[in-house]
């Protein structure tokens, strides 16, 4: 019922599907800048919130995955995969995902762990009064648009049985490559235009506009690099 609504919405306002979870982040952000008087502390804890939650849950579904991976380890991978039911309700896991997995989301955590380090390092706030109750249920809503993704597209009509492992942690670390392309595409400018109009109309520009200044383009590079731009962009870097 929620994938036919989510259809649904995006055929009336004529926009593919995948992109209603960024435009809907985004527009809760602007809610929470304009009437809730989120800081900047608070929009990147729930940015990081949402890079945690796809890795993780994307990570927990690649266990499930039955598919080789092509040129990695092909003799573990020709083997039987000997699946293991754990729990009744979801589908078997192999164990053979597993080295993989932990490898990717190893590299993954130290250059993620990078960024929080220098996120606590300069602010002094703890995790929970970041958590105020409107940022818990942005949170909230990130898990479940995630979570119906994760369904999407790997356990409806069990077809988590035609992915690879690989499938499923290239889709959950997507987000540190548009975490990068973000930052040099988006964020860099920006805070040249941002410091830019400070300097030239220092009392136009308040902490709102300058927030927004941000989410909004943050927004739309967001939109765009659901498709299939991430690719694109660091083929062009290369």
């Amino acid at each position: 019922m929620l994938r036919s609504a989510e259809t649904e919405i995006a055929e009336r306002l004529g926009i593919p599907r995948n992109y209603l979870s960024p435009i809907g982040m985004h527009l809760l952000l602007t809610i929470g800048i304009l009437f809730l008087e989120w800081d900047v502390v608070e929009l990147t804890f729930i940015y990081f919130s949402e890079i945690v939650v796809v890795a993780v849950l994307f990570a927990i579904v690649a266990l499930f995955a039955a598919q080789p991976v092509e040129d990695h380890d092909a003799d573990k991978w020709r083997e039987d995969p000997s699946p293991v039911q754990l729990v009744p309700l979801l589908p078997p896991i192999y164990p053979r995902n597993i080295g993989l997995i932990v490898d990717n989301m190893f590299t993954y955590a130290v250059f993620f762990l990078f960024f929080v380090v220098m996120f606590i390092s300069i602010v002094d706030r703890s995790v929970s009064s970041l958590l105020s109750p409107t940022a818990g249920l942005v949170i909230v809503a990130i898990c479940v648009s995630q979570l119906l993704r994760v369904w999407r597209e790997f356990l409806v009509d069990h077809s988590y049985r035609d992915r690879s492992p690989a499938e499923a942690l290239e889709l959950g670390l997507r987000p540190v490559a548009k975490f990068i392309i973000i930052v040099v595409y988006v964020i860099v400018p920006t805070t040249v235009v941002v410091l830019t109009a400070a300097f030239a109309f220092p009392d136009t520009v308040s902490g709102s506009v300058v927030l927004l200044a941000y989410v909004l383009p943050i927004g739309v590079a967001r939109v765009w690099l659901q498709d299939d731009a991430v690719e694109a962009v660091l083929q062009h870097q290369e």
